[in-house]
């Protein structure tokens, strides 16, 4: 497999964890929670349960996410580093160097955080009131 290859399938693997960890993740402990509850009243046990849950889940995400990384570095030449200029972010003499350096990973958590934001409003607005 092509090196070039290789990184798009981990970056894109590391974009599905994310999204997975700030939309699916929540969303998976909810519904099992649901699934066992016995009413529609929700007891604090069943709260702890929901809030620890994700924040296990959370945390082995970020660890899984932080080796992709790394098996993306080793793949790409050992650096994660990539290079991302955002226009806001450019000098007037474009010279300087920010001395930030820029990973993978941060650009995976950016985007996927968006596009869980972008989809939770799109069913916030589009579809919850239909529930």
């Amino acid at each position: 497999m092509s090196r070039k290859l290789s990184g798009h399938l981990l970056f894109a693997l590391m974009l599905v964890g994310g999204i997975f960890m700030w939309a699916g993740n929540p969303y998976l402990w909810i519904r099992v929670t649901a699934a066992q509850a016995d009413s529609q009243n929700l007891s604090m046990g069943q709260a702890v349960f929901v809030l620890v849950a994700i924040a296990v889940t959370g945390f082995v995400m970020a660890k899984v996410l932080a080796f992709l990384g790394g098996l993306y570095a080793r793949t790409q030449g050992g650096s994660d580093e990539v290079t991302v200029r955002m226009p806001w972010n450019q000098s007037m003499r474009d010279g300087r160097d920010t001395g930030r350096v820029t990973t993978v990973l941060d650009v995976v958590m950016v985007s996927s955080v968006s596009i869980a934001v972008v989809a939770a409003a799109i069913w916030f607005f589009f579809f919850a009131t239909y529930v």
